[in-house]
């Protein structure tokens, strides 16, 4: 098999993996998990199997199994409305859902996750609708998915054309799905942990911009180093935090910039390891949890060794919870950002011309991305309401509690996008900070200037107002493709 290859094997699956996958890497089953899933859905499991969804199928469905049944099955989950997912997304949902299926616990017969498998691979991206998803049992993102899979209906996007399923279909192997397996395929958790692996990934970019932009503002504004004390900072016990005090002591390394000094600075300066540290280590606690939700059996019921069981495994409330975390978090960390930013663009504060440009009063230099900070911060806190606490009972209370765990996983790519801003406005003006103090004979330190020059790779230093949207977009880019990506 290729290097390149990802083998799911529904043990190993990673964040990174998952975003490798979306962003087009090709996939395979591994042989030991194609055993597997032969063994459950094959002699004496596939017949207690159907045993135990005969009951359940008259219940979902109103009727007894039948002709058709599946095909109705998946139809009437298909409920979602907004606008499609990106394509990312969705690879990223059909990659977890056959990392699902190779556990072994499903009962699906290997062809079920051969077919996901080579839509990834033939590039075969179903059209799926944004809203409509609760988090629980019947999600509608997989029903949508597999209504395409199954040649039911649907469109898919190939090669950027978007084309009725039987023509995205046409050179793949067809597939119809037994009872058990309409019902495996769209039960569970996956497309709400799908977007939290990708969450997750994008928030230690946009984190690690953060500590980067951090050590550029110490520079601007010659901040004490006292707050960067190893021995000081240890005695608190968090060990995050130590962290990004010794990364920020070793970029700081050769400053002339910053030393000990007599007077403290403001909170959002020397609180930074203390607050960025909290982050970081809330970011370790979500991915250790993703990372086993992307290895769990998320179906019912489940195949184990005494036999078939009805359990909740189903249910998002483990991805939901750490979602809100991480929403919480990342926005906190915004705010002592955007707080940094407003110091550096204030003259009485910074000890710099305000705006950051000698004209200022005629210029406005980049007064007006303090602004958009602001803006998006306060956007950002708005989306971190927690979805986790609410609660909406479905299928006439039958369902009666759900996890919200997609609405929660949805917010949180939105928050990490929105703040990969914030954190491109500090970069920005912490840059035009150091030059501002370079110019008048200053030295910063060698990490903060590797920072520096990531920064003026892509925009010129300010002298007189220009259109500041393009060097806005070109910094935050930077921070999305993981320019300022540090070791966690």
């Amino acid at each position: 098999m290729p290097d390149d290859l990802l083998i799911l094997d529904g043990a190993h699956l990673t964040c990174a993996d998952v975003a490798s996958v979306a962003a087009g890497r090709r996939v395979g089953l591994a042989p030991g998990s194609r055993a597997q899933m032969v063994a459950a859905s094959s002699g004496e499991a596939a017949r207690s199997g159907h045993e135990v969804l005969a009951a359940k199928w008259s219940w979902l469905m109103g009727t007894p199994q039948g002709e058709g049944a599946q095909r109705i099955f998946i139809e009437g989950h298909c409920s979602g409305v907004g606008e499609p997912l990106p394509v990312p997304q969705v690879r990223a949902m059909m990659l977890v859902r056959a990392n699902v299926l190779a556990t072994g616990h499903t009962g699906c017969r290997p062809e079920a996750a051969d077919l996901l498998i080579d839509m990834l691979n033939r590039g075969v991206t179903p059209v799926v609708p944004t809203h409509g998803d609760v988090g629980a049992a019947g999600s509608v993102p997989l029903a949508h998915m597999v209504y395409v899979a199954c040649r039911y209906g649907g469109e898919a996007w190939v090669e950027g054309e978007r084309l009725p399923a039987s023509d995205a279909m046409r050179d793949l192997v067809e597939f119809a799905p037994t009872e058990l397996e309409a019902l495996s395929l769209i039960n569970g958790s996956s497309f709400a942990t799908a977007l939290g692996a990708l969450a997750v990934v994008r928030a230690e970019y946009v984190l690690s911009a953060f500590d980067a932009a951090a050590a550029l503002s110490m520079e601007t504004v010659r901040a004490d180093s006292s707050a960067l004390n190893a021995e000081a900072i240890e005695a608190r016990r968090h060990p995050y935090a130590a962290r990004v005090a010794e990364r920020l002591r070793g970029w700081l390394s050769g400053s002339t910039l910053v030393d000990r000094r007599r007077d403290p600075d403001s909170f959002s300066i020397r609180c930074t390891p203390v607050v960025h540290g909290a982050s970081w280590e809330a970011l370790a606690h979500v991915r250790s949890v993703i990372d086993r939700e992307l290895n769990g059996a998320s179906d019912n019921p489940l195949l184990v060794s005494t036999g078939w069981v009805e359990t909740g495994a189903f249910h998002g409330a483990p991805v939901a919870l750490v979602m809100d975390h991480l929403r919480a978090s990342l926005t906190v960390v915004a705010g002592i950002s955007e707080r940094r930013t407003f110091r550096l663009t204030y003259g009485k504060l910074s000890g710099l011309p305000s705006f950051l440009v000698e004209g200022s009063g005629v210029d406005s230099g980049l007064m007006l991305a303090q602004y958009t900070a602001a803006s998006l911060v306060s956007e950002a806190k708005g989306l971190s309401h927690p979805a986790s606490v609410d609660n909406v009972p479905t299928v006439q209370h039958h369902e009666d509690h759900v996890s919200m765990a997609s609405v929660a996983s949805r917010a949180a790519l939105e928050v990490v996008d929105i703040l990969a801003d914030v954190a491109a406005i500090e970069l920005l003006c912490g840059a035009q900070g150091v030059d501002l103090r370079m110019q008048a004979g200053e030295t910063p330190g060698a990490g903060s200037r590797t920072w520096w020059e990531a920064v003026r790779a892509r925009v010129t230093v300010w002298t007189a107002d220009r259109t500041l949207h393009p060097d806005l977009e070109a910094v935050g880019a930077a921070v999305r493709e993981g320019v300022f990506r540090v070791q966690p």
